[in-house]
């Protein structure tokens, strides 16, 4: 038996899941984005500096097929990996901010509330 059913959402967009899956995404979520950040910056390292292990590894696998790349289509090459990298990275630690528990979107709702409250004492004060 299958559930279709699509979990709630907020009206930010936010999807609501209980505390236990909210704590798994947002530890792995983040383990994964640092992860992803670090590595990106080895491929700003490796893109920089030509006695770097990544580099050196890279260039040979490369001159087993015949083919000397060029020492600037390298370092852009490992440039624009880094930058990719480090954008996977940032995605991934985003998408792992729009989950929220029920009690998230309720203190969220009691302050708005709050909020309102207040502001429309004051407008009745003014006025």
């Amino acid at each position: 038996m299958s559930n279709d059913t699509q979990p709630p959402r907020t009206p930010d967009g936010s999807v609501v899941v209980p505390m236990r899956v909210y704590k798994g995404i947002t530890v792995f979520s983040t383990l994964v984005a640092t992860a992803l950040v670090v590595f990106g910056f080895f491929m700003f390292d490796a893109a920089t500096r030509l006695d770097n292990p990544i580099r050196e590894a890279a260039v040979w696998a490369v001159g087993l097929t015949g083919w000397t790349p060029a020492v600037g289509t390298v370092n852009v090459a490992f440039g624009l990996l880094g930058i990719g990298v480090l954008l996977l990275g940032a995605g991934s630690y985003v998408l792992g901010t729009r989950f929220k528990t029920a009690e998230m979107v309720e203190s969220e709702d009691s302050t708005d509330s709050d909020t309102t409250t207040m502001d429309s004492q004051e407008e009745h004060n003014d006025g």
